[in-house]
């Protein structure tokens, strides 16, 4: 055994009180501190980032490919849905879904409330996971590819502002410059995703009935709904697809579709990466300090060592050890804490946002392993590299100086 990690381990596991005892605890306390907050501070922004991505992505998809038009609004312009290139994108296996959607902007009466709402409709097929998840109240609908649906869900905001619920049928008015459709959709569900801006403006409805609301047939669409397995290669899966469409189709992403809500989430990454940036200082800053009192106080020990011809590097490596000993243990408690209180978090949401400024009504927490593992490794060799700082003085000291120390 190594005569450095023996004496290290000596003292560190010491049970005779003393101040270097309570210097290294309130160390080992600091340090804890400093890998809780960025653990945390790491995985509220990753589970920030991944709830709005995954709610915006519920309501839009990935990529969103439509017509051109001069003007901007919630309406598309419409076409005929092109079967074989549907297939094609299914086809694909960096793509999970592709459905036809339609945009329709109508007026929805109650027995005293007028509002206005842009239905977007499905097939029968589409995946209404995301819908399932923020179901408040009812059922999802069962639209079907063979008959027309006139159940609809509708936003909690929607549904309160109309006084209506579940069960009840609404009249439906849909305006085409002097032509005007009625319909009576009963809401059969309502939802609630904590994204104010959509909620307050969009419902679910069937694909079949807004087609019939806009021609005779079954085959008109306001544009597909793409989703990726990786969103991070979004951009190669417009890339891939953009090819199989003419030049009078737009193939966007989300983060184009809707960059305020993408530019935001990227300033909140500056935030955080300033306070990694600052707790990394504070751990550094505390194992130099608890390791120059090491020094100071072991002195006379370190004078007796090199006076019985233990070589300088052999000394240092005492306090190397005891700094390793240090960061190990602010690391394991660190962790503990961090994952302890997000491992709450997640499950019984203890602390709450409010969900019309966050978008969420709970502080989230997401933390992939490897991101886990680089946050501990990072802070170990950055930490433990600058414990050669303090220890470098251990070969200016000499066994005659050692002695005169008090």
């Amino acid at each position: 055994m190594k005569l450095g990690y023996y004496i290290a381990k000596r003292l560190s596991l010491s049970k005779q009180q003393s101040f270097t005892k309570t210097i290294t605890t309130l160390a080992i306390a600091a340090i804890s501190l400093s890998v809780c907050v960025v653990i945390l501070a790491f995985g509220i922004l990753l589970g920030f980032k991944k709830e709005i991505r995954e709610k915006v992505q519920g309501y839009a998809g990935d990529i969103n490919i439509t017509r051109y038009q001069l003007a901007t609004g919630s309406e598309t312009n419409n076409f005929n849905i092109d079967t074989s290139f549907l297939k094609h994108l299914k086809a694909e296996p960096y793509l999970i879904s592709a459905y036809p959607f339609i945009n329709k902007a109508g007026i929805i009466k109650s027995d005293s409330t007028l509002e206005g709402i842009v239905l977007k409709g499905f097939p029968g097929d589409y995946d209404f996971s995301f819908y399932q998840k923020h179901l408040k109240r009812g059922k999802l609908p069962a639209y079907t590819d063979s008959i027309d649906s006139y159940d609809i869900l509708l936003s909690e905001y929607t549904a309160t502002i109309m006084g209506v619920d579940t069960g009840t049928r609404l009249n439906l008015y849909f305006i085409d410059n002097t032509d005007v459709r009625q319909r009576r959709p009963k809401v059969v569900g309502i939802f609630n995703t904590g994204l104010q801006e959509f909620d307050k403006q969009f419902g679910v409805a069937h694909l079949r009935m807004l087609q019939r609301i806009i021609g005779q047939d079954y085959t008109i669409a306001g544009g597909y709904e793409v989703k990726v397995k990786d969103f991070d290669k979004v951009d190669e899966a417009i890339v891939s697809i953009t090819p199989f469409l003419d030049y009078n189709y737009a193939v966007q992403s989300i983060k184009e579709l809707y960059p305020t809500i993408f530019q935001w989430l990227d300033l909140v990454d500056t935030n955080v990466i300033v306070i990694i940036v600052l707790m990394l200082i504070v751990a550094i800053i505390n194992i130099i300090t608890v390791l120059l009192i090491l020094i100071i106080e072991r002195i006379p020990m370190i004078g007796l060592l090199k006076s019985m011809g233990s070589p300088t590097r052999q000394v240092m490596s005492i306090f190397n050890w005891q700094g390793m000993f240090i960061l190990l243990g602010g690391l394991l408690l660190g962790n503990s804490i961090a994952l302890g209180a997000a491992f709450l978090q997640n499950n019984y949401k203890l602390i709450g946002l409010p969900a019309d400024t966050y978008y969420m009504d709970a502080v989230p927490f997401y933390l992939p392993i490897q991101y886990l593992l680089l946050i501990n490794i990072g802070a170990l060799a950055a930490c433990y590299l600058c414990t050669y700082i303090p220890v470098r003085m251990i070969s200016k000291i000499t066994p005659a100086q050692s002695i005169r120390f008090r």
